[in-house]
């Protein structure tokens, strides 16, 4: 996060001197949603919400200059970082990427990608929009632990 907040500050004189400059940040949908992979991973899921945070304020605090900010927010997308659970191909990230930077009217957020087979969309207006307990009771068991008790149930004993 503190990456994406100096690499913007670093650029948006730029930006504000075009008068139509572009700031795009790749985020993810755990931006919406923290809890499913368990504890281990709740530090990336913590810095995706961030990212929705920042996201917001620089395009809100930035649109009277001319500078547009979108927020990408992939699926489970297939790359080397995740090879296991991908579902779509970064060419869908590419795509909304060059949306966002060419269109006259850029979304302020690409839901792109699906997560275990729904729409990314859905997943964030779900976990964004529900009452939290709501989204408790959709996690349950975070999936590692749910993998584990899947395995151990199937031991023999």
């Amino acid at each position: 996060v503190v990456g994406v907040a100096r690499t913007a500050r670093a650029f948006l004189p730029l930006l504000r001197e075009s008068g139509e400059g572009r700031l795009l940040i790749v985020g993810s949908y755990f931006g919406s949603m923290a809890g499913s992979l368990g504890s281990g991973h709740l530090y990336y899921e913590a810095s995706k919400h961030a990212l929705e945070g920042l996201s917001d304020g620089l395009r809100r605090a930035e649109a009277r200059r001319g500078v547009k900010v979108s927020l990408v927010k992939p699926g489970n997308i297939s790359t080397n970082m995740n090879p296991l659970y991908g579902e779509d191909g970064t060419d869908i990230v590419v795509a909304a990427c060059r949306h966002a930077l060419g269109h006259a009217t850029p979304r302020h957020r690409y839901h792109v990608g699906r997560v275990l087979g729904k729409s990314a969309w859905l997943i964030c207006f779900l976990f964004d929009m529900l009452p939290s307990w709501v989204g408790d009771r959709l996690i349950g068991k975070p999936r590692t632990e749910r993998r584990a008790s899947l395995t151990s149930a199937s031991v023999p004993s």
